[in-house]
């Protein structure tokens, strides 16, 4: 529709000025119309957008909470969620890097409870059966110390029975050197003996208790120093045990440094400049000893060789 010119709107006269004006604000008015309809199209989109994202947004979030977090965010956003949305997908690529490290190391934390109580199930036997070994051992040591007790004793009192049969006899010899009456000199020698036969019978000394005691002493010594090989073994598991704490302080290290968190002292001292002979061959199923350092079965070769 064409508008009249100023012309055509003067010699209309007064009512030609007032169609004019209604005409022109009807078509005002629907401009207005038009516009406000665009507007409101153009908010329900901007909402929808919004939704959309905050919605993806959330089911990052839950994924992240489940584990998932081999994805990315692909929304295209400014201002505040723009933000959020690249911190999200930062987080989500630092997990993606921190969770090979983690499966490996969660399958590991079994086998370090395990030999862990390996350890004190090996080491609580032990050493019960070795008080066990050295209760036997001190009462045997006891028997054997009082066997030969009376061994000594009897062995000293027949000694004096010599040594007095050793002086009456010569007292005999000295008097018969001296020209005494032979037959006279016999028959005290014959009463002599016989009343010392009587006085101080023979003292019979057995060793076979007390050598049977010492024996059940050097066996039982020989038990403990057997049992002690335990100590290798444990040793062993011990340093295993190590590199596994090591392996998840090299872990908590690396998440520091992953996620920026910034500490005094993330380098542990602990076990940094620790070196142990076995540390090589920690996984080895043989647990061979440290040939360098003197073993359990050195002592007992020695053992055998002084017996």
């Amino acid at each position: 529709m064409n508008e009249p010119n100023d012309a055509q709107v003067q010699d209309a006269g007064p009512d030609g000025l007032v169609a004019d004006f209604q005409s022109r604000r009807d078509r005002l008015d629907q401009r207005l119309v038009s516009l406000e309809q665009l507007i409101a199209e153009l908010r329900q989109e901007l909402q929808g957008d919004s939704q959309t994202s905050m919605q993806k947004l959330a089911q990052a979030a839950r994924d992240m909470a489940d584990g998932r977090v081999y994805q990315k965010i692909d929304i295209e956003a400014k201002g505040e969620l723009g933000a959020l949305v690249t911190s999200i997908n930062q987080t989500l690529m630092n997990l993606q890097q921190l969770d090979a490290s983690v499966k490996h190391q969660s399958t590991q934390v079994p086998e370090l409870a395990s030999q862990l109580d390996a350890i004190t199930s090996d080491t609580e036997e032990a050493t019960q059966s070795v008080m066990n070994r050295l209760d036997s051992l001190m009462a045997a040591s006891d028997d054997a110390a009082r066997a030969l007790q009376s061994c000594q004793d009897g062995i000293g009192r027949h000694n004096e029975h010599q040594t007095t049969l050793h002086a009456a006899i010569n007292g005999f010899l000295d008097r018969a050197a001296a020209g005494g009456d032979q037959n006279t000199l016999a028959q005290e020698v014959l009463e002599y003996l016989f009343a010392h036969q009587i006085a101080a019978p023979a003292v019979e000394v057995d060793l076979a208790p007390a050598r049977a005691l010492l024996q059940k002493v050097s066996d039982e010594a020989f038990e403990i120093l057997n049992i002690l090989q335990f100590q290798d073994i444990t040793r062993q598991k011990i340093e295993k045990v190590v590199i596994l704490l090591k392996q998840f302080q090299g872990g908590l290290t690396r998440l520091l440094v992953i996620f920026n968190i910034h500490t005094g002292a993330i380098e542990g001292q602990g076990f940094g400049e620790r070196k142990v002979a076995t540390q090589d061959h920690i996984f080895d199923t043989s647990l061979e000893a440290d040939s360098k350092k003197d073993s359990v079965d050195d002592i007992i070769a020695q053992f055998k060789k002084g017996n």
